[in-house]
This record gives structure tokens, sequence and C-alpha cells, in this order.
């Protein structure tokens, strides 16, 4: 096992236990997080504001063309956790989505902060296919 794997299960397990789970809980939540390899996600808070309109357009790029960059924004008032997604279009600009989902982003808003690489891959866009029906995004995340 190397210490790159080691150091981002501690600092994971370091994070759930600031929050009130219990260190074995923790260790244990951290060494799934970290053995999946890939996470599969939905991002969340995509029908805020204008982010409908954003997916629409998005759709319209194949999924080469879409990068997906995580943030952590500490200064969310709901939750300090909050990592949003962004997504960026090769030679058109990029825009937040949404936020990754609370559970998932107390796993990975540690690693952020401590320079760990975490790499999002834009998957799809679903849904909206019939009149109000909302459109989601669907990201990969490799730990």
């Amino acid at each position: 096992m190397t210490n790159n794997i080691r150091s981002k299960v501690m600092c994971i397990a370091n994070n759930l236990v600031k929050q009130g789970v219990p260190r074995s809980a923790a260790m244990i939540r951290a060494w799934i997080t970290v053995k999946l390899r890939t996470i599969r996600t939905k991002a969340a808070g995509v029908t805020y504001g204008i982010r409908q309109g954003l997916l629409a357009r998005l759709r319209r790029y194949s999924a080469a063309d879409v990068n997906i960059s995580l943030v952590h924004e500490r200064t969310n008032a709901n939750d300090s956790n909050a990592v949003m997604v962004i997504a960026g279009v090769r030679g058109k600009g990029a825009a937040q989505i949404g936020y990754l989902p609370r559970e998932l982003a107390a796993a990975v808003a540690p690693l952020l902060d401590k320079g760990k690489a975490v790499k999002a891959h834009f998957e799809a866009v679903t849904g909206g296919h019939e009149y109000g029906l909302n459109y989601g995004m669907n990201i990969a995340i490799a730990i």
C-alpha cells in the first residue's frame, strides 16, 4: 500500500471524526471511498437558478469537450464541506452546475484542501426528455 492511499484514507477519516462519526466507522467509510477507484454520482442542486438552462445547453456537446472541476466552498453557510461542481466546455467557458452530494463531499473536501489528486469526469446530462422533467448530470470521481 502506498503512502498516498494511506494519506487519503487518514485525511477522509479525520474529517469524518470531526463531524461526529466514530473513529472505527470513519476508517471503514474512508477505506471504502478510496478503494472504490471510481465513484459514480449525480450532481446535487441542479434545479437552482439558471442551472437547468445550462444543462440543456451542455447536452449539445460531446463528453470529450466537457471537463469537470471540483472546488471546496468553505464559506457555504449550509455545509462547510460543500464541493461545487463546475462544468466547462472547451473554448466556451465554465459555470457552476451544482454540488457533490453531502456524504461524498465530506470525503472529497479534505482531500481538495490538502491538494490530493481527485479527478472528476463528465459522463452525461440526463432527463429533460419531456416537458416538465428536470435535467441532471452524471459524473464519475476518482480518488
